[in-house]
């Protein structure tokens, strides 16, 4: 499933998972051939959902629009789709009919087909991978557009009235915490209904009636205090279920005399703050050291199994890290429930990458809503300790600094619990930040040694007194290692220069008082866009601390060496 855990008790639920029929359409002709009402299935390849469609050989290097399709069979009933990933925009038919449409690989969408007849019914779903000057990320993104249907395709079953959303705040108060829950209610139904709505914390609970009007939504906010709290720390991961339940009697027209459905997620009590250079979970500072993750492998593509991000958490953990920096996109929620078990802190970001004046202009409509759809999926990983608004814009110049404190804004206003940043080489390149401002602490790209000579020292100096007393994290740095790259020792490209360099920054991070952690660039080597592959080796990223297969380079070792102690 999508979840390291099941969400739900009442919904039946299923997943579309494998071969989808699928069919490029680089002419972009499927509108006027209405693909959607007639999909040539005589024409179609037959390809696994989720993927990417550049995983596939004769799909590595398609860029442009594709169409899937496939049946399913339901009774009476009607349905939920959520689909968790879709690269990048989608466009979603259900027996020839638009249900949905989404902009942005990375958070999920819902459709929903009331009282759909009992038999066989067909879907079909346009993906579109191009890129352009105001999608997110922009035609110059420095990582592959992968593209296609590659998270999971969630069916479930819903009543006339069902929960729609479940988000819940809390303050704490030493070892007791007083937790709101705002519970959101769909009533598909012609009639009023008025369930018993029940919301539980671990053993506690609370329950109070809802009306719902036909054919509308409410939300109700209940209350609980939870005595004897467990904190999640990364020393002690300590989790809650919570579960929004609903009870309530059938409309007449409907079969049966009652309803019920609920929706189960998981919550981890702790607070997040700074205090002069420090950053603090529960009041105690923590030493962030981690490492930036692209979700990319070459036989996976951004498609990646359970298995391979377990086993992804299991070799940062084995480095001795504690931290991931999620670059530079909301990363698959199931790899947010494994940080959430094992206690890692996790910065999450979204794809506003070097975006400069007329990109912020054209994308800010884009930006807001894929923060707001990031921080409501996410919103209840104790992991996450940060939202990070952007990666290296011009944020020197007034739009992008009024653009990305509006970003601010409407991160705080959907959930303001957690530390806010940035991630800037404004420095690095010889500007002054603007955004740093907004900032709860300060994140700073430097490839010093790698793109350029300098010295981190001087650097770090200046950005300390720059700025005021804020947290530094450097959240990248690193240099490009070929794998087995050992002709030419101590070189640019070698394994060995990687490694000393890696080595020597750590160092210095950890010596410094004022730096508060550092994620390395980056976890494992990268697929990036073949246009590059003229400055790109292998076309690459060949940052990574192991190889694209996950083989550990010297840089890993090194890495590992120096956090051994901790």
């Amino acid at each position: 499933m999508h979840r390291t855990f099941e969400t739900t008790t009442e919904r039946r639920q299923r997943v579309l998972n494998g071969a989808w029929e699928f069919l490029t359409d680089p002419e972009n002709e499927g509108y006027e051939a209405d693909y959607h009402e007639s999909f040539p299935a005589e024409e179609a390849d037959r390809l696994s959902v989720p993927s990417s469609w550049n995983a596939h050989t004769e799909y590595a290097d398609y860029v442009g629009p594709a169409w899937y399709r496939r049946t399913f069979e339901t009774d009476e009933e009607s349905l939920l789709f959520t689909f968790h990933g879709i690269a990048r925009d989608a466009t979603v038919y259900l027996d020839g009919e638009e249900v949905a449409s989404h902009e942005g690989s990375y958070t999920p969408f819902t459709a929903l087909a009331r009282h759909l007849d009992a038999g066989e019914h067909e879907l079909v779903v346009r993906a579109d991978n191009t890129r352009g000057e105001a999608t997110l990320p922009h035609d110059d993104a420095d990582w592959f557009p992968h593209g296609g249907i590659h998270r999971e395709v969630v069916v479930e079953t819903v009543p006339d009235v069902y929960v729609r959303d479940l988000a819940v705040e809390y303050d704490l108060y030493g070892d007791e915490a007083t937790v709101r829950a705002e519970v959101t209610l769909h009533n598909v139904g012609a009639r009023p209904a008025e369930p018993d709505l029940t919301v539980s914390v671990g053993d506690a609970s609370v329950t109070d009636s809802v009306t719902v009007d036909g054919m509308d939504a409410a939300t109700a906010t209940l209350g609980l205090d939870i005595e004897d709290v467990d904190r999640w720390s990364p020393d002690d991961p300590t989790l809650y279920d919570v579960t929004a339940r609903l009870h309530g009697e059938q409309a007449e027209e409907r079969e049966g005399d009652a309803f019920a459905d609920d929706l189960r997620d998981r919550i981890g009590f702790r607070t997040v703050s700074t205090a002069g250079r420090e950053i603090l979970i529960n009041g105690e500072p923590v030493d962030i050291a981690g490492v930036n993750r692209h979700e990319d492998h070459p036989e996976w593509g951004s498609a990646q199994p359970l298995r391979i991000q377990e086993r992804d958490l299991d070799i940062v953990q084995r480095a001795g890290c504690d931290a991931v920096r999620c670059s530079h996109y909301p990363n698959h929620p199931r790899f947010l429930d494994l940080c959430d078990e094992e206690g890692l802190l996790v910065i999450e970001e979204i794809p506003m990458w070097q975006v400069d004046e007329s990109t912020m202009v054209s994308s800010q409509e884009r930006a807001q809503r894929t923060l707001v759809e990031m921080i409501e999926r996410d919103r209840h990983h104790p992991s996450i300790f940060a939202w990070s608004l952007s990666n290296e814009c011009a944020n020197e110049h007034p739009t992008v600094v009024d653009g990305t404190r509006q970003l601010k804004w409407a991160a705080d206003g959907v959930d303001d619990s957690r530390l806010i940043t940035a991630a800037s080489n404004t420095d690095f390149e010889g500007g002054t930040d603007g955004v740093f401002d907004v900032c709860d602490f300060l994140s700073v790209n430097a490839y010093w040694g790698w793109y350029r000579d300098g010295d981190w020292d001087e650097f770090l100096d200046g950005i300390a007194e720059e700025y005021g007393e804020k947290p530094i994290v450097v959240t990248e740095f690193g240099a490009g290692a070929v794998p087995g790259e050992r002709t030419h020792e101590g070189r640019k490209w070698s394994e060995s220069y990687q490694a000393d360099l890696l080595a020597d920054c750590v160092d210095l991070f950890r010596e410094r008082d004022d730096v508060a952690g550092f994620t390395v660039w980056q976890f494992c080597d990268t697929l990036t866009d073949p246009e590059a592959a003229m400055t790109r080796p292998r076309t690459h990223n060949n940052k990574g601390i192991v190889d694209e297969y996950r083989r550990p380079k010297e840089a890993y070792r090194v890495l590992r060496d120096r956090l051994a102690d901790d």
